[in-house]
């Protein structure tokens, strides 16, 4: 009977995971070198590159001072972990560019409607056998 037992993890232990942003490299091959030994590390969920912020995100729970110990001595270069003040700086920065893109936005919708009202008015004012009354541009 023990052989059909199953057993289930408790339901009360909180999952202890967590996320941390190391500061990518400048060298490709540190970089698939840090992400390989990443994700084979005990304890680690995921492993995203974010090539585009310059940063690897690393989801799970680990001994953080271990992972970052052991890149150091694969890379050889210190390993930056990003900060919260980092973090909020960039958000900070991503939201303002929203704003931006929205104040953009706002402006082209605003020229559009503006050439639409002056190509309208354009039509009634040009001197064609349907509107005799316009002035003439050449004249």
């Amino acid at each position: 009977m023990s052989c059909c037992l199953r057993l289930l993890p408790p339901t009360n232990i909180p999952n202890n995971s967590s996320n941390v942003e190391f500061k990518m490299p400048d060298c490709d091959e540190c970089v698939k070198a840090m992400t390989e030994t990443i994700t084979k590390f005990k304890g680690v969920e995921s492993c995203v590159t974010d090539a585009e912020n310059q940063k690897i995100v690393v989801t799970g729970s680990f001994n953080q001072e271990k992972l970052v110990k052991k890149l150091f001595k694969l890379t050889g270069n210190e390993v930056e972990i990003v900060t919260e003040e980092e973090k909020n700086a960039e958000s900070e920065m991503l939201l303002e560019q929203e704003k931006e893109l929205e104040t953009v936005v706002e402006i082209e919708e605003h020229v559009s409607e503006e050439d639409a009202k002056v190509e309208e008015i354009e039509k009634h004012m040009k001197f064609t056998e349907e509107n005799p009354k316009a002035k003439c541009t050449i004249c």
